[in-house]
């Protein structure tokens, strides 16, 4: 069961926008797509339900704003902010840690994911899930690999991704006293992309 959800202070002027898509976000991520209401989100804000429809119309106008800033959030540049880091395995490695760093990100697409079958999510869900695996390819592909065997370790590492948000979602405490993030990540590299072997020094 989920914890209560925390109230918070009454805010001095009105709420924008983007405070309630933030809001919307934070509450699918713990509880999922349907938790996503005017009147639960008003109590965490603080706020009376008359300021919500200041800015949407509906519900539903508010659930596909809060999806389509999470997609403006995903279609952000990764390959341009890695690019800098010249070999192929360290830069598969930093995007990995990074990726499984981000917990909010990755509750929120395990909870996209728990929802798929709605008409709403499942567009946005679609496009993220195929840049992920196009991500996770072009850094296979980088270190030699075939295209065949690039999709398959992208497709590893894409289960193990949300196969780990999922249950932190479902079971968080369970998940963390059994799992060292940094451990796993390290682990699920090392058996995807293992590091190139170091040649013995040239005898005398």
């Amino acid at each position: 069961m989920p914890p209560p959800r925390k109230k918070a202070a009454r805010p001095a002027g009105p709420l924008s926008p983007e405070a309630w898509v933030k809001a919307a976000q934070l509450l699918m991520a713990r509880e999922g797509v349907s938790a996503v209401a005017v009147e639960p989100l008003a109590q965490v804000l603080g706020v009376t339900k008359g300021s919500f429809y200041w800015h949407f119309e509906n519900r539903d106008a508010l659930v596909q704003a809060a999806l389509e800033a999470w997609e403006q959030d995903q279609s952000t540049d990764v390959v341009d902010r890695y690019r800098g880091i010249l070999d192929p395995h360290r830069r598969l490695r930093v995007l990995m840690f990074a990726a499984f760093e981000d917990l909010e990100n990755g509750l929120i697409f395990a909870a996209l994911a728990a929802s798929s079958e709605d008409p709403r999510v499942s567009p946005f869900l679609r496009r993220a899930t195929e840049r992920r695996m196009a991500l996770g390819m072009e850094a296979f592909q980088a270190l030699g690999l075939s295209e065949a065997e690039s999709r398959q370790r992208a497709l590893l590492v894409y289960a193990a991704y949300l196969g780990y948000f999922q249950l932190l979602r479902a079971a968080p405490e369970a998940v963390r006293a059994v799992t060292d993030l940094s451990g796993y990540v390290r682990h699920l590299a090392d058996a995807v992309a293992p590091p190139p072997a170091i040649p013995d020094p040239p005898g005398p």
